[in-house]
């Protein structure tokens, strides 16, 4: 796997033309220090060779050691007081990915395999998968009517008249988060695509609106900031960094929330317990 590519700017010079971390420190983790907020240097790591499977890991990796990080695009923001911290990051996922490398070879007589059914899928969805699993070094075979072609982790092969997937058990809880996610993603192709700043800002406002929830239910603007931001999230495809299940899972409590919100016998302590749980889940991704 390429390694990631790491520069570094000031705040506010021209590489950039919009900060890449919120300036409101009630928009950071309280225990978390990027920095002073204003001096000293921002690094960017620039991560466009890396597979998504690589990039979501580190997303998950950051979130979970609460580091304060934004992301613009494929290029991962992070104030330079927390360098040795994400060097580190990095390093893990480069690491798990070369062993992956390591054990990717072509699935042999010995093995033992799962077997998903591909017989409905159209031969565009069955094409995005086999390129995923490429992408994820996953060795398969492809079973055409009885027919098999494998392919190790570096061979595309040609979907054809596919009606089932083999993988080896060892990668089947794998292959069905991919599977997972390109079904998620698939039931979302008519749904609004943001960048990552609008989506930033998006979770953002949502935030704010839920903190406000969480001290006084019957807090106008925060209500006003829920029905607004929740309908909008309703709609956005999966942005960049998230799993679509997890994306949907999220979806699906903003929904919960406006809900509550927009009934007229909502109980106010309801209300308070999921703005509370929202805007601790919130915390973590903005």
């Amino acid at each position: 796997m390429p390694a990631a590519f790491r520069d570094r700017f000031r705040r506010g010079s021209a590489d950039t033309e919009s900060e890449p971390f919120p300036s409101d420190p009630a928009d950071q983790d309280p225990d978390q220090d990027p920095g002073d907020g204003e001096a000293g240097e921002w690094l960017a790591y620039e991560l466009h060779e890396w597979s998504l499977e690589s990039r979501v890991m580190l997303k998950q990796l950051l979130t979970v050691d609460k580091v304060v990080h934004s992301w613009q695009g494929t290029t991962l923001m992070v104030h330079e007081s927390l360098e040795e911290k994400v060097d580190s990051l990095v390093d893990e996922v480069e690491e798990t990915e070369r062993a992956k490398e390591a054990t990717s070879r072509p699935i042999g007589p010995e093995d033992s395999l799962t077997a998903f059914e591909l017989a409905e899928w159209s031969e565009a969805l069955r094409s995005e998968l086999v390129e995923r699993l490429v992408q994820a070094r996953v060795p398969h075979i492809l079973d055409n009517e009885g027919d098999t072609a494998e392919a190790d982790a570096d061979q595309e092969t040609e979907p054809g008249e596919v009606c089932d997937l083999l993988v080896r058990e060892a990668d089947e809880d794998r292959v069905e988060l991919v599977i997972d996610d390109l079904l998620a993603r698939e039931e979302e192709a008519q749904f609004e695509e943001l960048d990552g700043l609008e989506v930033n800002t998006l979770l953002s406002d949502l935030f704010v609106a839920c903190d406000r929830l969480r001290r006084d239910p019957g807090d106008l603007d925060g209500l006003r900031g829920v029905v607004t931001n929740a309908r909008r999230i309703a709609g956005v495809r999966t942005p960049f960094g998230f799993s679509a299940p997890n994306w949907r899972t999220l979806r699906n409590t903003v929904g919960e929330l406006l809900d509550l919100v927009e009934s007229e016998d909502t109980d106010r302590d309801d209300l308070r317990e999921l703005a509370h749980r929202m805007s601790d889940t919130l915390r973590t991704l903005v």
